[in-house]
């Protein structure tokens, strides 16, 4: 088990985003808008090779979150995983 601390998180989350503009500015440019996303039963099962997988869309995700913006009753845990597709997408865009 790994304890996540949220402090830490918010904290990396600024550094690196900051991060991020200064090397890409305003916006990413992500070229792939579609992605293999694997189930979080399987994800974290190091051991077992994955036997079922799923797309992703990263434009689905952005428009998730541009709602969660629009109207913060609507976040949810769930939202940090559109999140983590989307930063993703983003920090492998630009380290190419």
């Amino acid at each position: 088990m790994t304890r996540v601390p949220v402090a830490l998180l918010r904290r990396a989350s600024d550094l690196l985003l900051n991060h991020l503009e200064s090397v890409a500015g305003e916006s990413v440019v992500v070229d792939a808008d579609f992605f293999w996303s694997i189930g979080p039963e399987q994800t974290f099962d190091a051991f077992v090779e994955p036997s079922s997988f799923t797309v992703g869309q990263l434009s689905e995700c952005l428009e998730h979150l541009e709602r969660i913006v629009d109207d913060p009753s609507r976040a949810t845990s769930f939202a940090l995983v559109w999140l983590s597709d989307l930063l993703r997408g983003a920090g492998q865009a630009v380290i190419r």
